[in-house]
């Protein structure tokens, strides 16, 4: 991969947290109030990046449906990302007490050539 294709990915995946974003949010914010010390992410996979297949397969099984192809883009629980974030990512941007409420949604880009995390309040 040159230079060019990972600034254009980086790219890309900033414009996807930003278009995202606000939606997974507000869907995060409506599943919390009805369960309030639940833990989740968002994601938000490409469909030709490494993790989708497994991803797919991870949720078809949680689920019981099948995950259509394409772009996926939804909030999971955060256990699923959970690995990730605690190999790639300080605990003070995304982890707290057991006994607080989530303070902060991470979401998880995945591109064909990589993944980012991208943070959001959910105060």
């Amino acid at each position: 991969m040159d230079g060019f294709d990972s600034l254009y990915q980086q790219m890309d995946s900033q414009a996807l947290l930003e278009r995202h974003g606000p939606s997974l949010v507000a869907d995060a914010k409506e599943i919390l109030q009805q369960e309030p010390m639940a833990r989740i992410a968002g994601t938000i996979l490409l469909p030709d990046s490494h993790e989708a297949p497994e991803f797919r397969a991870a949720l078809a099984k949680l689920t019981g449906q099948t995950i259509p192809e394409g772009l996926l883009v939804g909030v999971c629980p955060r256990a699923m990302l959970e690995p990730l974030l605690q190999r790639r990512v300080a605990p003070e941007h995304w982890q707290e007490e057991a006994w607080q409420a989530q303070q902060r949604l991470p979401v998880l880009v995945a591109t064909r050539d990589g993944f980012r995390f991208g943070f959001f309040p959910l105060a």
